[in-house]
Parts: structure tokens; C-alpha cells; sequence
């Protein structure tokens, strides 16, 4: 008697496809498994870095409206900063050219600080300018002063440039000089940082709760 080809084929078939499909749904299970390890901290860290991201969003749109749409040589913004390259305050054959800049960003600060929603966020603002230190105190103490008087005249010259900023939020501003471990880093640029009132972190927290539940 013959045997059917086609039925042996079927009875070898049958434990290697039952193989598989206990294969694919293995890899299948460890797949959702790692997907829902990596959503549990993925939604974690998005809530936590909303709020801050909103905020720089909404500076970004002030600083477009004063500035226009297109990059801006010199100025650059993060979630919690703005750096303007140092050079841009002192333009010494150009003077109306540093004016604009000054202008143009207290309007963009009191922008910022007049819409409630985004005061709220705001605890104050640190103008700063960066200083490589050394191991050398006095080089040290040198640059430190030449540092803190930079900050020191950009923030006057930018309260100056706005009477509005200085009478209502003048308060908000503070000048410092930052020490770094290298010249490389950014110490041609000032920054102004805004520092996160309480009710940013609030906010951080609220988005948080669901997870903790």
C-alpha cells in the first residue's frame, strides 16, 4: 500500500506550524510587554516636561512676533532660556543696531511677564554672563568682576530701553556672573534665563498624579 505524499507532508507540517504560532505569540507578548514598559515612562516624562515646553513655546511666538519668522543670527532659545550672542550689545559704529536689539527684547519680556499665564511661571529672570574659570584666584576674581559688570550693563541697558519693564517688572530681574570650566562654552553669549516659580512645579505635579494612583 502507498503512502500519500500529501498526507505525510500535512502530519510533518502540523507540529512545525503549531511550533510557529507558539513562537509568534511569545515574541508577540514580549513585544506588548516592553511596548508597555516604554509607555510607562515615556508618559512620565512627557507630563513632566510639558509645562516647561508650553512655556518655551509661547516665548518662541513672542520672540517671532518682535523679531520676525526667520532665524535670528545671534539668538537662540531653549526651554528655560534665551541666549543673545554678547557682540549684539556692544556695536560700537552701530549704535541704532544695538538699540533695536535692547527694545525689541524688553518688549519680548514684557510680553512674557504681562500675560498672566506665563507670569505665573516666572519666579524672576537671570541675566548672565559667563566666565572661564581657572586655577589661577586672581585671573579668577578678574573675570568674575568683568563678567558681573557685562551682566550688569546689559540688564541696565535693557531696563533702560523700556520704561514699562523696568516700573512694573524691573523686580523680576537679577544680573550674575556664571563660572564655566572651559572659554568654549558660551562665554561670548549672555543668557537669560527664567527661573521656574512654584507654580510650575505645581503644574508638573498635577500632570504627575495619575501615575501615582
Amino acid at each position: 500500500m502507498k503512502t500519500d505524499p500529501f498526507r505525510k507532508l500535512f502530519q510533518f507540517s502540523g507540529p512545525l506550524l503549531s511550533l510557529t504560532l507558539i513562537g509568534i505569540l511569545l515574541l508577540s507578548a514580549v513585544l506588548y510587554y516592553r511596548a508597555v514598559k516604554i509607555q510607562r515612562f515615556l508618559e512620565p516624562a512627557l507630563a513632566i516636561s510639558t509645562p516647561r515646553v508650553a512655556f518655551a513655546r509661547n516665548v518662541r511666538q513672542i520672540i517671532m512676533k518682535e523679531f520676525g519668522s526667520e532665524r535670528i543670527p545671534g539668538i537662540r532659545v531653549t526651554t528655560s532660556s534665551i541666549f543673545v550672542e554678547g557682540s549684539l550689545f556692544y556695536v560700537t559704529r552701530e549704535p541704532e543696531h544695538s538699540s533695536e536689539i535692547l527694545k525689541k527684547l524688553s518688549s519680548v519680556f514684557t510680553s512674557v511677564l504681562k500675560e498672566p499665564e506665563m507670569n505665573d511661571y516666572v519666579d524672576f529672570i537671570l541675566v548672565s554672563a559667563k566666565f572661564a574659570a581657572g586655577t589661577d584666584s586672581a585671573s579668577n576674581e578678574s573675570r568674575r568682576a568683568e563678567a558681573q559688570y557685562r551682566a550688569g550693563a546689559v540688564l541696565n541697558s535693557l531696563l533702560q530701553a523700556s520704561p514699562e519693564l523696568e516700573n512694573k517688572y524691573g523686580a523680576y530681574f537679577s544680573a550674575a556672573a556664571v563660572p564655566v570650566d572651559s572659554p568654549e562654552k558660551d562665554t561670548a553669549w549672555i543668557e537669560f534665563r527664567f527661573l521656574p516659580s512654584e507654580q510650575l512645579h505645581i503644574e508638573v505635579l498635577k500632570s504627575l498624579q495619575k501615575y501615582y494612583r
